[in-house]
């Protein structure tokens, strides 16, 4: 299913089961033709119907996965300022995003079980995350929604060469950002640069 276009590629399987903290390692800073006569005619305006409207609904999702990736990045961008403060808003944005999208994907035959079960988990992390008063349970919150936003992306067959994972050895979490160098959301301005790229 192509729902998150705009969503980066399938990355390293052995971060969506749990590791051993071994595993980890000891440093963190490393068109159609129409047919003749009146049946073949119908046919053809049905097939170009049915196309119009799959392209308007994949184009739909595409944006809204497109929003709900910018409030996860509005959210990690917060947290590795050391802030709270717009996280809230961005949380409950990204909830409604994917609960959006989740309701507008509930008549296609396609969608997986197992999909559409982790919509409805990332949007109850994201409306906890959005509950938080401290940033040291925010951060703990983010970790869960970044995990499942991996899984998400994996099951979903995303691709884009613009976001990239990240983890934190030190923290045991991964993390999705745009662009190549690291703004960690788990230590924030106190060990900005600490992160690995995976992917």
């Amino acid at each position: 299913m192509r729902k998150l276009m705009a969503l980066t590629k399938g990355l390293i399987v052995c971060f969506g089961v749990a590791l051993p903290i071994t595993a980890w390692g000891a440093d963190c800073c490393g068109g159609h033709s129409s047919g003749h006569g009146s049946h073949q005619a119908a046919a053809a305006n049905r097939e170009h119907g049915d196309h119009t409207v799959k392209n308007e609904a994949e184009s739909s999702g595409d944006s809204a996965t497109d929003a709900a990736l910018q409030s996860y990045f509005d959210i990690r961008a917060s947290l590795a300022q050391d802030t709270l403060k717009e996280v809230p808003a961005h949380a409950n944005a990204f909830a409604k995003e994917i609960e959006d999208l989740s309701a507008g994907d509930s008549a296609d035959t396609a969608k997986d079980d197992a999909e559409g079960s982790l919509e409805a988990d990332m949007a109850a992390t994201a409306r906890e995350l959005a509950g938080k008063k401290d940033i040291e349970s925010a951060r703990t919150d983010f970790g869960k929604l970044s995990s499942q936003l991996y899984d998400y992306r994996k099951m979903s067959g995303a691709a884009s060469d613009d976001v990239h994972v990240f983890a934190c050895d030190m923290a045991k979490k991964i993390w999705l950002q745009e662009g190549d160098i690291p703004g960690n959301p788990y230590y924030g301005l106190s060990m900005a640069k600490c992160g690995r790229k995976i992917e």
